[in-house]
């Protein structure tokens, strides 16, 4: 298309486009109810958009402070391999196999402006992940991963579609992960703050462990 052809359809169609605006200001009653009709709309995608924060929130513990998460214990099975203890609170242990020298969690934070954080509503979190790392960079490429999946996927995913699509009044953001050495018998607190994710050792195993891992 040319320049004088493009520059013709445009002018055309800008064209229609203003005489049919000044259609409702020569009738007002079709502009009245136009602006109804988008009131209408507007209110009705706002409580929709509600409704969808709302039942986001149902996945997600509110974070006061420096909460304590999760506690994570880890048992030998094997040649890096590890049973792993996750404790949540107010839920029974969950028991995972996780390969490697070091086991990672992490979460997923979800902040809120606006309206919402007006009404004083509290972040939120949810433990997204445990996995297994290698120290060797080698067998982190080659060998095989454990990742275990600690939320399964809703068909509404609140925090997917703000990092996507950057949604008002509400801000998804990755707590930052936190990882530790494994050793047998070792067991660490697990604290969530609004910086992300911290693994303070329980016991003298961990400890050990932690102290061997910053030596090494």
């Amino acid at each position: 298309m040319s320049h004088e052809l493009a520059t013709l359809v445009l002018a055309a169609f800008g064209g229609v486009l203003v005489v049919g605006s000044l259609v409702f200001f020569l009738r007002p009653r079709w502009l009245w109810q136009w602006l109804k009709g988008m009131v209408v709309f507007a209110v009705l995608a706002l409580g929709l958009y509600s409704l969808a924060i709302a039942v986001s929130l149902l996945e997600y513990e509110s974070l006061e402070g420096m909460d304590t998460v999760a506690t994570v214990s880890t048992y030998r099975q094997g040649d890096q391999l590890w049973q792993v203890a996750l404790q949540l609170p107010d839920e029974p242990p969950r028991y995972e196999m996780v390969r490697g020298d070091q086991w990672q969690l992490d979460a997923r934070m979800m902040r809120f402006a606006g309206p919402i954080r007006w009404l004083g509503v509290a972040p939120g979190y949810r433990l997204e992940r445990l996995s297994g790392r290698y120290t060797s960079l080698e067998q982190e490429r080659t060998a095989p991963r454990s990742v275990i999946a600690l939320h399964g996927n809703r068909w509404l995913d609140l925090w997917a579609l703000d990092r996507e699509y950057n949604l008002p009044f509400v801000e998804g953001v990755y707590g930052n992960a936190t990882f530790m050495p494994m050793r047998d018998g070792a067991s660490y607190d697990v604290r969530l703050s609004s910086s992300g994710l911290v693994a303070v050792p329980l016991n003298e195993a961990a400890r050990e462990a932690v102290q061997h891992w910053n030596d090494g």
